[in-house]
């Protein structure tokens, strides 16, 4: 009998977080880390489910870096990276699409449909939903055929969320000539939040979230306010600053809040979604603010 009235108890704590975000929009990045793991990939499609099941509308953006740099290896191809993005040559173009477009993209699709959804698989390709211009690092560096977002039409992906599908967008998009390039993926994630104006943005990442002194553990930040968050920017490990970049640009566009999860820990979207005391590091609106002094997913 205890045991039922504990879980009762959560789901009556989950229930206004439901309430909230119920044909909502919800973007969650998952890292390829998460997806590497065979066990955690399992947990995060019954999260996802489940979300969508109580009404919420997913959009999925992954990555896929672990495997790419291992199919790269394998190949004989050495993994190169400036300010956090991959230095992507032809030959390495050609792996990117492979991984992410042909591997992990319908591998994530089926464990998705698997878990109760009707996940349909897409690339930035598909739709004309992304277009990229030429990226460069900080330095001016050649980064090769590295895309940073120039335009997004959200015309297929709002089709298939009104038709109960949830998209799953591999981060690959074409330029103006309709060259392909590698596309971050946190970058993507942000882009597309901010055109649907979702109310949430989720990265699920390979750390606990966000710290103000990278590597002191006891630094991890819960809460941080947008302006807070673009100050630390040029701080920030070359791994983190991609996310926070695009979290800031995101919230500057309309997207309610962000979070920066750790995919590792097992039903961290959920934790973070539907209860009160939530993991990782959520990124607010400078205005936004709690009645109650706690922390809050709504």
């Amino acid at each position: 009998m205890r045991g039922a009235v504990a879980k009762a108890g959560v789901l009556t704590e989950a229930l206004p977080y439901i309430r909230t975000y119920r044909g909502r929009i919800v973007v969650v990045k998952v890292g390829g880390e998460a997806l590497d793991d065979p066990h955690l990939a399992s947990i995060v499609a019954e999260d996802l489910a489940l979300m969508a099941l109580v009404g919420i509308e997913l959009v999925v953006v992954h990555g896929g870096g672990p495997q790419v740099s291992l199919a790269m290896t394998q190949a004989g191809v050495q993994p190169s990276f400036v300010d956090g993005l991959r230095v992507t040559d032809a030959a390495t173009m050609d792996i990117v699409q492979r991984v992410l477009v042909g591997s992990i993209n319908p591998g994530l699709v089926a464990r998705l449909n698997d878990a109760g959804l009707s996940a349909v698989g897409l690339s930035g390709v598909d739709g004309g939903l992304l277009e990229v211009e030429p990226a460069t690092s900080g330095a001016g560096h050649d980064l090769g055929f590295v895309g940073e977002v120039s335009a997004v039409d959200t015309r297929l992906v709002s089709t298939l969320l009104a038709d109960g599908r949830t998209p799953v967008v591999a981060s690959v998009a074409p330029d103006v000539d309709g060259v392909a390039h590698n596309v971050n993926a946190d970058s993507a994630a942000g882009t597309i939040a901010a055109a649907l104006k979702a109310a949430k943005l989720v990265y699920l990442t390979n750390v606990e979230g966000l710290y103000s002194d990278f590597g002191d553990r006891d630094s991890l930040v819960s809460e941080v306010k947008l302006g807070e968050l673009e100050a630390m920017l040029p701080s920030l490990s070359a791994g983190m600053h991609p996310k926070a970049t695009s979290a800031v640009r995101a919230l500057r566009a309309g997207v309610g809040k962000a979070h920066i999860l750790d995919g590792r820990v097992e039903h961290a979207l959920l934790v973070e979604v539907f209860t009160d005391e939530g993991i990782g590091t959520q990124v607010l609106l400078d205005h936004s603010s709690h009645p109650n002094g706690g922390r809050s997913s709504c």
